[in-house]
């Protein structure tokens, strides 16, 4: 390792929003191409257009690329890790992936070792202190609430709304975060791709009869009209939601989304629960302390009403 990191190259996406969290954005000299899609970073860090994307997906890392940016060091999990190891002299940091009831203490140590390596531990600091009030708030609207009074949440990803998160992910820990079910826990898909992904039918989705469905793909309004989902109680009741995309999207656990997400979900269930609570505002402040990032209206907008 040298003596100082200067420029740095994050292989794994989510965690690419570790290095804004303690403020060394400036240092990423190579990132993946996911992150590079969502335009709120782009423009939040216009810099960020000249950093070289070197990773299309899981291990599949452009090495010439890469050694043409120059990184001090590398971050990323172990999968992308091991060929940057195998043909380059770079040094090489892992980063573990989480494990079953321990997601958010793995954000909040990814957060922690970004801070150790670029001698950041103040920012740090900050960003435990938003996740832990973040959780705290939510505990205090809804930790009074029986589990028969909890609703049951179903994360209908892709353009088919057939994919999702099942129970033993990340996903599903976070949305019991938020005071609720996740309608598809009793699937367990911890080894999927992305952290969990699982593909169902429609008929275990009848089945389940979520409360709230959350798409990231199209509109709410895509559902209503489709065979099969107009008999589920959430879009009967209109509590089909869309999915916010921030600096990354928020279905995979980034440190944005670790924060954001239980809150938002829990604050768009429990509206009765929620009086008085601003969301807009809420983002604002997180984005503003966490990141540097003051965005405006309109951004924060395209933000939670994608």
């Amino acid at each position: 390792m040298p003596d100082r990191v200067r420029r740095v190259a994050v292989q794994t996406s989510p965690q690419v929003l570790n290095a804004y969290a303690v403020g060394v954005g400036d240092r990423l000299c190579a990132v993946t191409n996911a992150v590079k899609k969502w335009p709120i970073l782009a423009e939040a860090d216009p810099a960020l257009a000249r950093v070289a994307a070197t990773r299309a997906g899981n291990a599949q890392i452009n090495i010439e690329e890469l050694l043409r940016t120059r990184p001090d060091v590398c971050i990323g999990s172990e999968l992308d890790m091991r060929p940057i190891e195998k043909m380059t002299g770079i040094p090489t940091l892992r980063i573990s992936m989480g494990t079953e009831g321990g997601y958010f203490d793995s954000v909040r140590n990814e957060v922690a070792f970004f801070g150790a390596v670029f001698g950041k531990e103040e920012r740090v600091r900050t960003y435990h202190g938003y996740l832990d009030d973040a959780l705290a708030k939510i505990q205090a609207a809804t930790g009074d609430m029986a589990a028969g009074e909890r609703l049951k949440v179903f994360m209908a990803f892709d353009a088919d709304h057939l994919t999702t998160y099942g129970g033993g992910t990340f996903m599903n820990e976070w949305i019991e975060a938020a005071g609720c079910l996740n309608a598809a826990g009793g699937v367990k898909s911890p080894g999927g791709k992305e952290g969990g992904l699982v593909t169902l039918s429609m008929e275990q989705i009848l089945g389940w009869n979520p409360d709230i469905v959350v798409v990231d793909t199209g509109a709410p309004e895509d559902l209503y009209g489709k065979p099969g989902w107009s008999r589920i109680r959430a879009v009967r009741d209109g509590k089909v939601f869309r999915l916010p995309v921030g600096l990354f999207i928020w279905n995979r656990p980034a440190c944005e989304a670790a924060v954001l997400f239980p809150v938002w979900l829990a604050a768009s269930a429990y509206p009765e629960r929620f009086r008085g609570f601003d969301i807009h505002g809420h983002a604002r402040r997180f984005y503003r302390d966490v990141f540097n990032f003051d965005f405006t209206e309109d951004q924060l907008n395209r933000i939670l009403h994608p």
